[in-house]
């Protein structure tokens, strides 16, 4: 941002980056000094914003592990004291579960049993999976 963008008045507009290995060591503290002040500032509004707002945050975040997810309208919602209707989904489409493979001798046989129909390596059904129960 300094060396490249011109975004400090100390350092001017000026691309340093591409020059910075020939830069002369006041130019280098420069950077340097302008580099610390800009991350010093940003953490600085950060924690003020983070401060301020500490109310907001907590009040989103309970509601963020009620409901999992929240879109702005929701978020608004939640901030003004509304109590949502429903868990809203982050997906519409419905659950495809994965095909799972057994190994031999913990009812996985030599095939792949499918934990969607709880079908046993043998092919008959049944409790294929660890300790009996189903896949």
């Amino acid at each position: 941002m300094i060396t490249q963008n011109g975004m400090s008045d100390l350092v001017g507009d000026v691309d340093l980056h591409s020059a910075y290995s020939y830069s002369s060591p006041e130019t280098r503290r420069q950077i340097e000094s302008e580099t610390r002040r800009f991350i010093n500032e940003g953490r600085q509004r950060a924690t003020a914003l983070l401060t301020e707002k500490r109310n907001e945050l907590d009040i989103l975040a309970k509601a963020l592990v009620e409901y999992e997810v929240l879109n702005l309208e929701e978020m608004q919602k939640v901030l003004r004291g509304e109590k949502l209707q429903k868990l809203t989904s982050a997906t519409k489409a419905p659950l495809k579960l994965p095909e799972i493979v057994l190994p031999p001798g913990m009812g996985g046989g030599s095939g792949a049993a499918s934990a969607r129909e709880g079908v046993s390596g043998d092919g008959k059904g049944g409790s294929g999976g660890i300790g009996g129960a189903k896949v």
